[in-house]
């Protein structure tokens, strides 16, 4: 009973967590990268390494302090999940480059039916009818408030596609990984982060380049932007960690479906606070998109606790949610070794999110005027400068 406890307050805190610092860093990153009211530092990419390399510093600096333990990983490994996830970060920004606004939400969107379809085919999960409907109404939910203009071209749906893969993939690897190798968050975070935050600066003002027409180089940096860039690294840390938390206890599916609560946080907090207008539409998706979030954590939980009869009748909704999913099979790539008997740990501690600083939040800024999204992805914030 006492374990059952803590797994439902691990799970909860990991999900707050993700959910309050991914909201946070959508507002302190528009400030930083608005042209107009904020300091116009319209470097997604490289400061997606600022934020991964930071990441790595502070998981670096909590197990020389014997906070938390070093755990070291394959290096093939690292280095396949380090491409996954910069690859993913690459190509969303540029997808944005090449395709409008509306066809790159539609690309975000298309993340979650193909994780569902790599779950289902390589990890054997099955989705009943009431659950894929309930994605169904999240995706549609989602659309209605951020999609608008469509407009298709072969290059620009080569660069969504391979956004859809890339990013779809992060996400799952990324629990995969942690399962397969029974690491936390803060050892995933802490292997991975070095590589991708190298690899991100060396890419990141090539593809800054293409996406904003100047060079990261020439940028002139103020003191109040200074420390708006270095309150947009130290939420990142925050983020990052509780993606991987979440992304260790969850399904990608569940991160992706559930995720866009943040979506609809951002847009009421706008509306709220910034006093952006809200229209009938952006209020009716919206709740549609809630509603359908309402009813896929209650049929997947239910489904889980159907299908694990040992689960307590008493346990919440999250905890037979995260319960069922950490059972979730590996992927094929990492059960290279047939005859290992290795247990999937079901615990998953805060620092595991770490792993990855940059699947957390990558953000993207529009010269043009435009709205301010929030993908579930891995993650994936998307700040369009107004």
């Amino acid at each position: 009973m006492g374990e059952d406890s803590s797994g439902t307050a691990f799970d909860a805190l990991a999900w707050f967590m993700n959910v309050s610092t991914s909201v946070l860093i959508v507002f302190v990153n528009k400030l930083l990268m608005d042209a107009k009211h904020g300091y116009a530092f319209t470097f997604a990419t490289t400061l997606c390494a600022f934020h991964f390399l930071s990441a790595a510093a502070c998981v670096k600096l909590s197990q020389l302090l014997g906070w938390t333990q070093s755990a070291h990983m394959p290096w093939r490994v690292v280095m396949y999940f380090a491409v996954v996830a910069d690859v993913s970060i690459a190509s969303l920004n540029l997808s944005l480059l090449v395709n409008s606004v509306g066809f790159y939400q539609v690309a975000k969107l298309l993340i979650i039916p193909f994780v569902c379809v790599v779950e289902l085919l390589y990890m054997r999960k099955r989705f009943s009818a009431p659950v894929v409907a309930s994605i169904a109404v999240v995706i549609m939910g989602v659309a209605i408030v951020t999609v608008t203009d469509v407009t298709i071209t072969p290059a620009g749906l080569l660069v969504a596609a391979l956004s859809v893969v890339s990013s779809g993939m992060q996400q799952i690897l990324c629990g995969s990984i942690q399962r397969q190798h029974k690491l936390q968050s803060h050892q995933l975070l802490a292997n991975t982060a070095p590589i991708q935050g190298g690899m991100l600066l060396l890419l990141g003002p090539f593809i800054d380049k293409l996406v904003s027409g100047s060079w990261v180089g020439r940028y002139t940096l103020t003191t109040p932007g200074l420390a708006c860039l270095m309150a947009s690294c130290a939420i990142s840390v925050a983020v990052n960690i509780s993606q991987f938390m979440c992304l260790g206890r969850f399904s990608a599916v569940t991160f992706q479906v559930l995720g866009h609560t943040k979506t609809v946080l951002v847009l009421l907090t706008s509306w709220w606070v910034l006093h952006e207008p809200m229209s009938p539409r952006k209020a009716m998706g919206m709740m549609l998109a809630v509603a359908g979030m309402v009813a896929y954590g209650y049929f997947n939980s239910s489904s889980g606790s159907s299908s694990n009869s040992s689960s307590s009748s008493s346990s919440s909704s999250l905890d037979k949610l995260a319960a069922k999913e950490r059972s979730a099979e590996q992927l094929p790539l990492f059960n290279r070794s047939a005859n290992s008997s290795q247990d999937l740990p079901t615990v998953v501690t805060a620092s595991q999110v770490m792993g990855s600083a940059g699947v957390e939040k990558r953000l993207t800024a529009v010269p043009s005027s435009g709205s301010l999204a929030k993908s579930g992805s891995l993650t994936t914030i998307n700040v369009v400068a107004r």
